[in-house]
């Protein structure tokens, strides 16, 4: 694991066990400085009075919270600062529940836990949460923000993940979203055979974002002094009814099947039979 960027105890009735939090995602986005078009001079955004174009210092700004009228209601920061979660280190686990009632909708961010000190009790309960099958619903404060999150495992270690609110989290049935149906017996059978056509081992390293790619490519390109290869990727039309589409997808996935395959053969020195 990498740097720990909080310490804390999961607090389970009576019991304590020690814990370091790890970030489990990353920012890999392609971040820019912004420069003055002309001279390339570095720039920076202040604050301003609409009314004027005044820049405001911060000991002079003002939160105010829009009301329907046109009003608003004017918010201190020491008003803010009363409301925080009194500063806690314990990460109190209210309940265990099975993980199939949590859907992809309620997960926010992921954080890693490890041990901190007492390894014995990490790991105990480690083996004992992963032999439940269930997850922990847990509440903690970080950084004067009060959270809500599943305790899960990954491997051989705990995991944290934050949780959206209820209120957060839109329910199906208020979708304006055409109602469900029964589909004709040709389009599941093609609907499968699909399924198994792609069905492959979980291998995330292959999610490559494109993007982020072009956009390293250019400034690579623009920083050997090269003229830039854009080339645009057009969107591809799908027409015809479901079953066509369905098909066209399935015939499209064998396709690719065989030549991946028959790429690989070749690279093993096999020959390939028909």
């Amino acid at each position: 694991m990498g740097r720990a960027i909080w310490k804390g105890k999961l607090v389970i009735g009576r019991q304590e066990v020690p814990v370091k939090m790890y970030s489990a995602v990353q920012d890999r986005k392609v971040h820019f400085r912004l420069l003055h078009e002309k001279d390339l001079s570095p720039i920076e955004q202040r604050i301003v009075r609409k009314s004027d174009g005044e820049q405001v210092p911060k000991e002079e700004q003002a939160k105010a919270f829009p009301l329907e009228n046109g009003n608003a209601v004017i918010v201190r920061p020491e008003e803010l600062a009363e409301l925080e979660p009194p500063a806690s280190r314990d990460v109190d686990l209210c309940r265990f529940v099975p993980a199939s009632l949590l859907g992809d909708q309620w997960y926010d961010r992921p954080y890693y836990l490890g041990p901190d000190e007492d390894e014995a009790a990490y790991f105990a309960f480690v083996e004992a949460l992963g032999r439940s099958g269930v997850v922990g619903i847990a509440r903690w404060a970080m950084r004067k923000q009060p959270y809500v999150g599943a305790l899960g495992i990954s491997g051989s270690y705990l995991t944290l993940t934050t949780l959206r609110r209820a209120d957060q989290v839109l329910s199906v049935a208020g979708l304006d979203v055409p109602a469900a149906r029964a589909p004709e017996e040709r389009e599941l059978k093609l609907a499968e055979q699909l399924v198994d056509a792609v069905a492959a081992d979980f291998e995330p390293e292959q999610w490559q974002d494109e993007y982020r790619e072009r956009v390293h490519q250019l400034i690579e390109s623009k920083r050997r002094g090269e003229k830039p290869k854009v080339v645009r990727l057009k969107p591809r039309k799908e027409s015809g009814s479901l079953s066509d589409q369905l098909q066209r997808s399935l015939e499209a996935t064998r396709k690719a099947t065989r030549k991946a395959s028959g790429g690989k053969a070749q690279r093993n020195g096999e020959k390939q039979v028909a």
